[in-house]
């Protein structure tokens, strides 16, 4: 099949969900299909390109960072986006269209154009969801009659976790909804994680915002008391100042380092000096940075919110926290700091787990039965039904 994936973010451009559309896009043209990618280009890089066999097809739009749209930015790479997207249709065949976003992406599906006869898939990412964002709740609020419009016309709604999906039906029970988780591959590591002689490596991977709370994280780490225990904080966003100013309030500044934006190189060598990940923000859909963290073989601690339930079985392949709870946050540090046994567990449960569930493969397969049921040559039908569907739904309920 040739396919048009449409994401306003893609490497080097945007966090996750960019990655995760790179990531399936790879796994599908390894598979045999044809796939395009239209995306925002960086000020400096608006030219085609070809990436891992993809095409890659880029626009202007004027955002805040690399890791930060704003409003703006998503604004101006629809406008941006529309245009392009007519002219692509017109040059290539394509026979499917798949929406990174339900919002802001998606709302080129209603935009007039050839484009508008191909049946499209919209993948929900989190922020594009009711609910998921406090943040955001005005702005869904007014785009939600447009947002219904989106989900209700696409072949398929597809959500990355069975609580994302819970959320979603809160707003519109009637869509049925698909989920396809993302993935992650296994690498190969060159001797078992055994930890630090030196003291312990705590690791985030996130954007600074009030979101991903990093203030509890800062405070936990005040709060071990262990000046052998560090913490490198990999991201940007608006919050940076004041995250600094409050590692020097706590007097930890010493053992905080900010790197600011890293690209996968340097997150690469930065997991490889790891013994623990931490994750804790406030809602989650499916996060890449703890799906790459456990396969790489970091033991994750991370907070019980949305779909992070999903990835991570408290006691067996890490630890699940309160939000916003430094205390019980510190404990658990402290806790898989002193047992290296313990850490060695969570990192051969995790690689499994991904290497069993959560593979890329898997991930594009599952979206490739979509594509051919779109496209008339197979049968559509529900990707995620049964019981075990339902307790994961149910899971979601409890952790929310």
């Amino acid at each position: 099949m040739r396919l048009l994936f449409i994401n306003y973010e893609f490497p080097p451009v945007g966090g996750g969900a960019a990655y995760a559309s790179l990531a399936a896009a790879r796994e599908l043209v390894s598979m045999g299909h044809d796939v395009h990618v239209l995306t925002a280009g960086t000020p400096t890089d608006l030219a085609g390109e070809e990436v891992e066999g993809i095409r890659v097809h880029r626009v202007r739009a004027h955002r805040n960072g690399v890791h930060e749209a704003g409003l703006m930015g998503a604004a101006s790479f629809i406008l941006s986006a529309a245009l392009r997207m007519r002219s692509l249709v017109r040059e290539y065949d394509y026979e499917v269209c798949h929406y990174y976003f339900g919002l802001p992406t998606g709302l080129l599906s209603i935009v007039p154009g050839a484009h508008r006869r191909l049946p499209y898939i919209v993948s929900l990412r989190g922020s594009d969801v009711p609910g998921y964002d406090p943040a955001l709740r005005f702005l869904h609020r007014a785009l939600w009659p447009l947002t219904r419009h989106i989900w209700r016309d696409a072949f398929r709604v597809v959500a990355n976790s069975h609580d994302l999906r819970r959320l979603a039906r809160e707003s519109s029970p009637s869509i049925p909804i698909d989920v396809i988780a993302n993935g992650a591959t296994v690498p190969e590591l060159n001797q078992p994680r055994s930890g630090a002689s030196s003291g312990i490596r705590v690791l985030t991977v996130s954007r600074l915002i009030p979101r991903k709370d990093l203030e509890t994280l800062i405070f936990a780490l005040s709060q071990a008391d262990d000046p052998a225990m560090t913490l490198d904080i990999a991201g940007e966003g608006p919050l940076a100042d004041s995250l600094l100013a409050l590692t020097r309030s706590l007097r930890v500044e010493h053992r905080v380092r900010f790197h600011g934006y890293v690209d996968r190189v340097g997150l690469a060598r930065l997991r490889a000096a790891a013994d623990i990940f931490v994750l804790t923000s406030v809602s989650e859909s499916c996060s890449m940075a703890l799906l790459e963290s456990i396969a790489a073989g970091i033991p994750a601690i991370a907070t019980r919110v949305g779909g992070t339930c999903e990835l991570i079985e408290h006691g067996r392949t890490g630890l699940l926290v309160g939000a916003h709870d430094a205390k019980e946050l510190c404990v658990a540090l402290k806790s898989l700091a002193g047992n290296a046994p313990l850490r060695r567990q969570f990192s051969d449960a995790g690689r499994a787990l991904i290497a069993e569930r959560f593979s890329w493969r898997l991930t594009a397969r599952r979206y490739e039965s979509l594509f051919l049921a779109a496209t008339g040559r197979t049968q559509p039908r529900l990707l995620t039904t049964g019981a075990a569907d339902d307790e994961n739904d149910a899971r979601g309920e409890r952790a929310a």
